[in-house]
């Protein structure tokens, strides 16, 4: 069990190296293809390629540990992810988007985790998970693989002048190492972790470590790389960090699972509730950040 630690540990710290170019912030993805530059949204696609490829060997080979969370869509998940991606343009970065904005001095995104944490306080344990296995059944395997290059190759081939290999390579490590720790540890989001703890579950300190890792591998890469700029807070900003969190957090209970766990592993599996889930997800943040653009070009703002 130490050495499994290990392990995931030293994954997280060259994932979290990774996720300072190839972050997998569906809100920047988001926004960025509306201003006609789709490198993230591509990006995005590797991870999900080369996340499937870990968990088609995962199954093929029976290497599989942890269950996949696999379920058909219902009315909560579709609430849920729509709850999901308000919070997080809202709070203008997702679950990874505000990780990677910490790890670059923006210290003001630290109340994106309070309020997560708040709204995971204020929910009634008995809609808290308990720690028991996800139900699973057999994925299609090598087909669904299949589905998910005929998806995302073409796109990838097409606008590939928009794709550095540096950038490609990043947001590969991200696929390949966050479905493999998926399948060692589950679902090890911070996400995850405080709503565990809130349901009395015992704490993962291997999470912990894990999470850590992260930080600790972004932040490193960030001082290296001469991005990290402590950021001054500003009270009303964090406001709305905090609101974006806490209905990030509200929609994840009720997907269950973020936009990073439903890329890297739900999606992945092929599960249908994942497939809606970050459909929804991502129409839902096109039509908030179109109506916001809109509404930017139709308002003349004062000025001083």
């Amino acid at each position: 069990m130490t050495s499994l630690v290990l392990l995931s540990v030293l994954l997280c710290l060259i994932a979290g190296s990774a996720i300072d170019t190839g972050s997998v912030c569906v809100v920047r993805a988001v926004r960025d293809g509306i201003a006609g530059k789709p490198a993230l949204a591509l990006g995005c696609l590797v991870t999900l390629l080369c996340a499937a490829v870990v968990f088609t060997l995962d199954t093929t080979l029976n290497w599989q540990l942890q269950s996949a969370p696999w379920a058909w869509p219902t009315l909560r998940i579709l609430i849920g992810a729509g709850i999901f991606a308000a919070g997080a343009v809202l709070n203008g970065a997702c679950a990874v988007g505000t990780v990677t904005r910490l790890c670059r001095g923006d210290i003001g995104y630290v109340a994106t985790l309070i309020g997560a944490l708040a709204m995971t306080l204020l929910v009634p344990k008995t809609l808290l998970p308990t720690g028991a296995a996800a139900a699973s059944t057999e994925s299609a395997g090598l087909a669904w693989l299949a589905v998910i290059a005929l998806v995302t190759l073409p796109p990838l081939l097409i606008l590939r002048r928009y794709l550095a290999w540096r950038i490609v390579l990043s947001y590969a490590a991200v696929g390949l190492i966050a479905a493999t720790l998926a399948n060692l540890q589950g679902d090890w989001t911070w996400l995850r972790l405080f709503q565990e703890a809130k349901s009395g579950v015992p704490i993962r300190w291997d999470i912990v470590a894990c999470i850590a890792a992260i930080v600790v591998g972004a932040t490193a890469t960030a001082l290296y790389r001469r991005r990290f700029r402590l950021i001054r807070p500003d009270p009303l900003t964090m406001l709305r960090e905090a609101a974006g969190g806490a209905l990030m957090a509200a929609g994840a209970l009720l997907i269950p699972g973020g936009n990073d766990l439903l890329l890297v592993y739900s999606l992945p599996s092929g599960s249908p509730h994942a497939i809606a889930a970050y459909v929804l997800i991502v129409a839902v943040m096109l039509l908030l950040l179109g109506l916001f653009q809109t509404a930017r070009r139709w308002v003349v703002w004062p000025v001083p």
